[in-house]
């Protein structure tokens, strides 16, 4: 889920190693803490809106922060949970960072904490849950059709009601903007209302899906965004930079007091040091990055590139759906579409969710050994996942992500002749069998 990196950002990739800046603290960051602050500062305003007094005051006050600069989504996606439960834990009275997650929910009368979050939710929510001693049972998973259907609102509102009835703290709800399996996207809007009414911090994790809020004709497909007390968004995604890139944003510039430590040779208490508010200590230049991609690409750039994209993708899934040896998974909410290969004799019963075990094994184990034997090929490449039906069981599905600008329909049309030329010289699956395929 990268896309080609521009020149110029791998000439400014280049500026930031020769520096070799920290941006842990003043003294050896210099002037790229100040950056660092308004690149913040400039994503907080494309997501939230707020008046200009706001980032007036906010911007380069060194007693607060509008997020924090990370190197990967799974560092933004921990970071915005971990602000959630120190903020819930000590309003509540508990003296969270000194006396730890046990003891404080003892002291503040609850029986355990929780997460929610869809069941499509990236797995670094698995990760975060270990990594604060929550542990994965601790994500409450969410039926992400249930809650996109006209009772989503209700369904979401009794879960919480009934958690906080046990005595569970309910840390935050998160919702997904572009799930990376399939584009997918939760009822942000919805999600937003629910989580306000309970006083539950709501985090969208925008990693992948996020750049299309710089698109005029495709941003509300992020409608509710903006009430999201944190933002994970990643730049080595749809922005175009490399990897190792992302941002946690703050929608209060005060979330980032709840986690703030010392020390008495940098991240001073009263300084301007960023280190005193992010998770991770010594940090590279890569706000330069994001500045640079603004400064040179801008809104505009972006925007034409989420909606050529997306323009791609709509044809691609035109060409899945008008060939009858593949199915579309279902209609792209972002530039992902999942579709397989159908022989024509499981092609009417696939269409209508009617296989058999066998047969949806049989239709996997082609499936994956067209998307291994394509990228032994090295003429082109889609990647596959498996995804759960209504009953549990798991079908494998090819995974194109269109991101690369200078892919032409005529390169789509090849992809598909490519997999059909494949998959037609496999005369049955005792073939594909035969051969070992390592996963890719």
């Amino acid at each position: 889920m990268t896309g080609p990196v521009p020149p110029f950002i791998q000439e400014l990739q280049q500026w930031i190693t020769l520096q070799n800046q920290n941006l842990v603290k003043w003294e050896t960051s210099g002037a790229g803490t100040l950056l660092e602050r308004q690149v913040l500062g400039s994503f907080h305003r494309l997501f939230y809106q707020a008046p200009a007094a706001f980032y007036g005051q906010y911007i380069q006050d060194p007693s607060s922060s509008l997020g924090n600069i990370t190197s990967g989504g799974t560092l933004s996606n921990l970071t915005a949970i971990s602000y959630a439960l120190s903020r819930k834990l000590q309003d509540a009275g508990a003296t969270f960072h000194e006396a730890g997650l046990m003891k404080s929910l003892q002291d503040t009368g609850y029986t355990r904490a929780v997460v929610m979050g869809t069941a499509h939710c990236h797995y670094s929510l698995q990760k975060v849950m270990r990594l604060l001693g929550l542990g994965t049972r601790a994500f409450v998973a969410l039926d992400a059709d249930e809650l996109s259907g006209a009772a989503g609102s209700q369904i979401l509102d009794a879960k919480i009601r009934h958690l906080q009835a046990e005595g569970v703290l309910v840390i935050a709800l998160v919702g997904v903007a572009g799930t990376t399996e399939a584009g997918r996207i939760d009822p942000l809007e919805m999600m937003a209302e629910v989580a306000a009414r309970h006083q539950v911090h709501f985090h969208v994790d925008a990693a992948f899906g996020g750049a299309f809020l710089f698109s005029d004709q495709y941003a509300s497909k992020l409608k509710g965004i903006s009430d999201a007390d944190s933002i994970t968004l990643c730049g080595h995604k749809q922005l175009y930079l490399p990897m190792g890139t992302s941002l946690c944003l703050f929608k209060s510039p005060g979330l980032a007091k709840q986690i703030e430590i010392n020390s008495y040779y940098q991240a001073r208490k009263g300084s301007v040091d960023l280190g005193k508010y992010t998770i991770e200590g010594s940090r590279p230049f890569s706000a330069l990055l994001f500045h640079g991609a603004l400064q040179v690409i801008g809104k505009e750039g972006y925007a034409a590139m989420v909606d050529s994209n997306y323009a791609r993708t709509l044809l691609f899934s035109e060409k899945i759906r008008s060939n009858s040896h593949f199915q579309l998974y279902r209609h792209p909410d972002l530039n992902i579409v999942l579709y397989r290969y159908v022989p024509a004799a499981l092609r009417e019963k696939a269409l209508a969710g009617r296989l058999n075990d066998a047969e949806r094994t049989l239709l996997n184990e082609r499936n994956i050994y067209l998307q291994q034997e394509q990228f032994r090929r090295r003429e082109s490449f889609v990647s596959y996942t498996e995804m759960p039906d209504e009953t549990g069981k798991r079908h494998v599905w090819l995974r194109s992500v269109l991101m690369n600008p200078d892919t032409t329909a005529q390169h789509l049309e090849e992809i598909l002749q490519e997999q059909l030329t494949i998959m037609h010289a496999s005369e049955d699956i005792k073939t594909y069998k035969s051969k070992e395929y390592g996963n890719q």
